[in-house]
């Protein structure tokens, strides 16, 4: 029988043209948002974001990343629509295999192609959760 550990949310903001901030350009990143739970020897965790951007110009191809304490451990590519339009991003990822204590998650995004042909701003929502199990 599964049973529930630790459940944590970290959420800026939860609807849309809440925010704008533009995507930086690779490598460096811009930190979404980030949370911590505990976990048990033999556990899992299950993590899930929504993070909303808008096309500003072209198609650009953002990269989301789940790091556990610092180090990635998940990352998702996604092109972003042209034509100014909003584009919410999901993702769900089962973190396991790591040993018991208390991790931090964090969420980055980048831009990852040409900045001067492509660009995007985050407008919102911007949730993040992730829940404990063994």
């Amino acid at each position: 029988m599964t049973q529930i550990i630790d459940f944590s949310r970290s959420a800026i903001n939860s609807f849309s043209q809440s925010i704008t901030i533009p995507v930086p350009l690779s490598p460096s990143s811009y930190t979404l948002t980030e949370f911590g739970l505990a976990t048990l020897q033999g556990g899992s965790v299950l993590l899930n974001a929504t993070v909303g951007v808008q096309t500003t110009l072209g198609n650009p191809n953002l990269l989301l990343t789940i790091l556990r304490s610092g180090t990635p451990v998940f990352t998702l590519m996604a092109t972003a629509s042209g034509g100014q339009r909003y584009d919410p991003l999901s993702l769900s990822y089962v973190d396991f295999n790591f040993p018991p204590g208390y991790f931090t998650y964090t969420l980055t995004i980048s831009q990852v192609n040409s900045s001067t042909l492509n660009s995007a701003n985050l407008i919102g929502p911007i949730d993040f959760s992730g829940l404990s199990l063994v």
